[in-house]
């Protein structure tokens, strides 16, 4: 197992156990282990030389979707971070980009290539387009659901990165939080300069027409429910 793989099984690992510590009613336990299998997800696609890394991507926007929810009712300046940073990872695992035109292609050239996703102990669980574009989709309804509190943002989680920008971050323990600091502070270029406000109403929009378009084109696939709801329905074991 290289490195990068190994910083995967962490990532895993510390899912599963925060899974547990918020089964049992220990929000702030599971909140650090979510964060601590954040930074392994990070470190992996930071490190990993593997060309498709949708999988880890996939994954990550999972967890951070997950860590924002539970964090939504403890600190709002958390959730948000944790939101933006799921943003940017469902971004990079959706293979249409938040293009709505390309939701059919990507749906049906995607039954030709399998993708699986990354899981401990078993190797066997399809990922589907459906699902990295629902992913995607559902990141925009999260984030959209933590903007525009009457309380003021904090700039460390304020859309200051639009995703992709700014080239290579570098490596080792700097470039590790400079690319954490960005993806906390991520952005769709399509919403870049966009007041809150306006970033929620476009983030609902976008969600909206990525939804009815997934409808339209697999109509027997379930993306689960929409924000505000359990959105436990992936497990990464």
């Amino acid at each position: 197992m290289s490195g990068a793989e190994r910083f995967v099984q962490s990532a895993l690992r510390f899912w599963e156990q925060g899974r547990r510590f918020e089964d049992e009613g220990r929000p702030l336990l599971a909140a650090r282990s979510y964060t601590r299998g954040l930074g392994g997800f990070l470190s992996y696609v930071k490190l990993s030389r593997d060309g498709q890394l949708a999988p880890a991507y996939y994954a990550f926007g999972a967890l951070g979707r997950e860590t924002a929810r539970l964090c939504a009712a403890m600190n709002r300046h958390s959730a948000l971070q944790n939101a933006r940073m799921a943003l940017a990872a469902s971004h990079f695992a959706d293979p249409t980009r938040g293009r709505v035109a390309l939701v059919e292609r990507e749906v049906y050239d995607g039954r030709d290539r399998t993708l699986y996703a990354l899981t401990l102990g078993r190797h066997d669980q399809v990922l589907t387009a459906e699902m990295r574009i629902a992913g995607a989709a559902d990141a925009r309804d999260l984030l959209a659901s933590l903007l525009g509190d009457e309380a003021a943002t904090r700039p460390s989680a304020m859309g200051l990165w639009p995703i992709g920008s700014g080239g290579e971050a570098g490596r080792g323990r700097i470039g590790y939080w400079q690319d954490k600091k960005r993806y906390m502070q991520a952005v769709l270029p399509s919403c870049a300069g966009l007041s809150e406000f306006r970033e929620r109403l476009r983030l609902r929009e976008q969600a909206d027409a990525l939804y009815a378009e997934l409808h339209r084109v697999a109509p027997h696939f379930d993306p689960g429910p929409r924000d505000g709801q359990d959105r436990r329905t992936w497990r990464p074991e």
